[in-house]
């Protein structure tokens, strides 16, 4: 009987730990006992961020979730317009006035990072396991190379293609699937091309993103993984670039003249192109001008001769700033806005929220506004998606790409050409930034 009572004793001991264990976990971004840890954390705090229409809404709404969970800390927010905001920013850090909560994207490619606190202690502290927080593919790019967290992620977007059924089935071309690939892309955006002058029916419009997407789609990269060397001139690369400037050879793309007759968008709603890469951020902007002219419907972006989905993801998150007074409300602004649900709900509406548990609850459960296209293909599509690759940080090599790709799809110059003459350009703008770094 004492052996028994002794086991029972030990069984409830452990019992007992175990349980105190599973209260230092946070699993979704709020206090481990809100009714307590939200009333220690106190003071004031500033979050300077930017953006417009129902996105900066629903950031400020998140906001207002964070206040409820932490009734004691008072929340100054500056929200300015996107424009210019790498220069704005960086002035207010370098002047001491960018706040204690920054919002920043991975795209910045670590540029800032000297300004951020890393945030690895207080993931280890508060015992999150991220993997299981966040939303596949949403946390790429937030850890340095040197493995400092400078941000942690809130949404992300990604793309599909959405395409014209009814110019499919005129065609007889058979609808696409998430298996096709970039040759299959071009001979069908050949294929349900039609028509000439002003009734030219496109197979694809001449959409922003698609000089994103080129160099990958061969398999090839811009540039190595720390944007030390451009690598334009690659063989897969050129060939990616390349299949752009044909299809607009081949009519199969609006050539200059007709993608200045009228907006990318409306050329897709008016029934003139087959298919339009389609940003998330831009879905219910898409639907409202399609409205009831036609049946759509969208796929994932073909994939790489590897296999891979080759997809553009762009990403925002926050970052605290090292110079935050204080640190413990900064984190917890943070930690909300990422990981708690109801703002992942909230984020839902605009974009693909950072919070797993949302994403996979009630983002995959949205349709398309007034479709009945499911966005759980937005979730998929983000999991391989590749950072966009012409951020603030090298805008300036951007800004000489985009002058290549003009070259290449605008005057018929050969991909092979115009990355000679662009490459050692591109290469002189890396090693400036990287200078300029140091």
């Amino acid at each position: 009987m004492r052996r028994f009572l002794a086991m029972l004793l030990v069984g409830i001991l452990i019992m007992t730990l175990v349980a105190c264990g599973g209260n230092n976990t946070q699993t979704n971004g709020q206090p481990a006992d809100p009714d307590k840890k939200g009333q220690e954390i106190s003071g004031e705090i500033t979050v300077f961020g930017w953006g417009g229409g129902e996105e900066l809404q629903s950031r400020k709404e998140a906001t207002k979730i964070f206040k409820k969970l932490y009734p004691g800390v008072k929340v100054n927010e500056i929200w300015l317009p996107a424009d210019n905001i790498d220069v704005k920013l960086d002035a207010a850090l370098a002047a001491g006035n960018a706040g204690d909560v920054i919002m920043m994207s991975p795209d910045w490619k670590g540029l800032r990072s000297k300004w951020f606190e890393d945030l690895n202690p207080y993931i280890e502290r508060d015992n999150l396991d991220l993997e299981a927080l966040l939303t596949q593919g949403v946390d790429g790019g937030y850890v340095d190379s040197d493995g400092k967290r400078e941000g942690m992620p809130t949404t992300a977007s990604d793309f599909m293609i959405a395409y014209n059924k009814e110019i499919f089935d005129k065609a007889g071309v058979p609808y696409p699937t998430n298996e096709w690939t970039w040759d299959e892309f071009a001979e069908v955006s050949k294929q349900v091309s039609s028509g000439e002058g002003a009734n030219r029916v496109y197979g694809i419009v001449s959409h922003w993103i698609l000089q994103s997407l080129a160099p990958f789609v061969y398999g090839g990269a811009p540039y190595n993984e720390d944007w030390t060397k451009q690598t334009l001139d690659d063989p897969n690369t050129i060939k990616g670039y390349q299949l752009f400037g044909d299809l607009v050879k081949a009519g199969a793309m609006p050539d200059d003249a007709a993608a200045k007759s009228m907006p990318m968008d409306q050329m897709f709603a008016a029934g003139k192109a087959a298919m339009y890469p389609m940003g998330l951020f831009e879905a219910s902007t898409i639907a409202k001008n399609v409205g009831n002219n036609f049946e759509w419907g969208i796929v994932m972006p073909p994939k790489d001769p590897s296999g891979k989905t080759v997809n553009i993801k762009f990403q925002t998150g926050f970052a605290m700033n090292k110079a935050s007074k204080n640190k413990e409300a900064a984190w917890a602004y943070i930690k909300t806005v990422s990981l708690n649900k109801e703002v992942g709900d909230l984020y839902s509406k605009v974009n693909l929220p950072a919070a797993k548990e949302a994403a996979e609850s009630t983002f995959v459960n949205m349709k398309i506004e007034n479709t009945d296209i499911s966005m759980v293909d937005f979730v998929t599509g983000l999991q391989d998606a590749i950072t966009f690759p012409w951020g603030g940080a090298i805008s300036k090599a951007g800004d000489l790409y985009a002058q290549m790709w003009q070259q290449v799809t605008i005057q018929g110059k050969s991909a092979e050409d115009a990355a000679k003459e662009y490459a050692s350009q591109i290469q002189s703008a890396f090693d400036s930034i990287h200078q300029n770094r140091k």
